[in-house]
C-alpha cells in the first residue's frame, strides 16, 4: 500500500508538471529500491490522472464528445474550415491522437530500452529543462483556432513523451505556443489531448489487471494509488495552469536541471 501511495503521489504530480512523470517514476523506484510495478500498476495511476483531467475540463470534454458525435454523421465538420471552435478542436485532438498512437505503437519497442537507464534518462530531463525556455507567446490564438495539420503536429511532439524524462505536457505546451497559441489555450489543449492518449494507455495496460494479484496487490490497494494519483493530478494541473498564466514556465527549467544534475551526481 505504501508504494503504490508513493508512487501515486508521484505521478499525480508530474504527469501534468512539466517534468517528466516517468522520469520521476523510474526516479523514485530506484532511490527507494522499487522493482518497475509493471504496466497494470502503471496503467491504474495514468488513469487516476486522466480522470482528474476529465474532472478538471468536463464542460469542454462534454462539447468536444458532442462535436464528435455530430461528426460520425458530417465528418467535414471537423475540418479546420468549420465555424464550431468545439469541432475545430475535436479534429486537432482527434488527428494528434492517431498520430501519437501510430508514433507509440512503432516506436515503443525501440525506446522501451531506454527506461533501463536512469543516467540517460536524467540527461533527457535536462533536455526538458531546455524546451521549457522557449515559451515566449508568439500570438493571441484559441484552442478551437488549431487545424487538423497543427493537431497532428502537436501529436508527433506528444508522442516524444514516449522517451523517458521528455516532459509531454512542456513539449506540447511549448509546441503550442510555437504555433501562436496563447500560453493558457495551449495549457488547456495539452491537457485536453492528453486525456485520450492516458486513456488508451490506461486500457491497454489493465487488460492485464489479474497480474496484479500475483504481484500481491489488492483491488484495495489498486484503488488507493489510483485515487491518491487523481487528487494530486488535479491540484498539478491548477498549479500549473496558474504558473503558465503568471509566465513562470522558466521555474521549472530549473527544477529539471537541478533535478537532472542531482541524479546524474548520485547514480554509476
Amino acid at each position: 500500500m505504501l508504494e503504490l501511495l508513493v508512487l501515486g503521489v508521484v505521478q499525480g504530480l508530474t504527469e501534468f508538471l512539466p517534468v517528466s512523470s516517468t522520469a520521476h517514476l523510474l526516479f523514485a523506484e530506484h532511490y527507494l529500491g522499487m522493482a518497475r510495478p509493471g504496466l497494470v500498476l502503471e496503467a491504474v495511476l495514468h488513469l487516476g490522472t486522466a480522470l482528474a483531467a476529465i474532472a478538471l475540463f468536463w464542460p469542454d470534454v462534454v462539447r468536444i464528445a458532442g462535436a464528435l458525435l455530430r461528426a460520425a454523421r458530417r465528418p467535414a465538420l471537423l475540418a479546420g474550415t468549420s465555424a464550431d471552435p468545439y469541432a475545430r478542436m475535436a479534429g486537432a485532438i482527434a488527428a494528434a491522437t492517431l498520430v501519437t498512437a501510430a508514433l507509440g505503437v512503432g516506436l515503443a519497442e525501440p525506446l522501451e530500452r531506454m527506461y533501463s537507464s536512469v543516467r540517460a534518462t536524467a540527461w533527457q530531463l535536462v533536455a526538458t529543462g531546455a524546451i521549457l525556455l522557449w515559451h515566449r507567446e508568439r500570438g493571441a490564438r484559441g484552442a478551437g483556432d488549431v487545424t487538423l495539420l497543427e493537431g497532428a503536429l502537436l501529436g508527433a511532439v506528444q508522442a516524444l513523451a514516449i522517451v523517458p524524462g521528455i516532459s509531454r505536457s512542456g513539449a506540447t505546451i511549448v509546441a503550442g505556443i510555437a504555433l501562436g497559441l496563447r500560453r493558457t489555450e495551449s495549457a488547456r489543449l495539452s491537457f485536453l489531448m492528453a486525456i485520450p492518449s492516458i486513456l488508451g494507455a490506461s486500457l491497454y495496460g489493465l487488460k492485464d489487471l489479474g497480474s496484479a494479484g500475483e504481484m500481491g496487490y489488492t483491488p484495495a490497494q489498486l484503488a488507493a494509488g489510483g485515487a491518491v494519483a487523481a487528487a494530486v493530478g488535479a491540484l498539478a494541473i491548477l498549479l500549473l495552469v496558474d504558473v503558465v498564466r503568471r509566465r513562470r514556465l522558466a521555474i521549472f527549467t530549473a527544477y529539471c536541471w537541478i533535478a537532472g544534475a542531482i541524479v546524474l551526481a548520485t547514480v554509476r
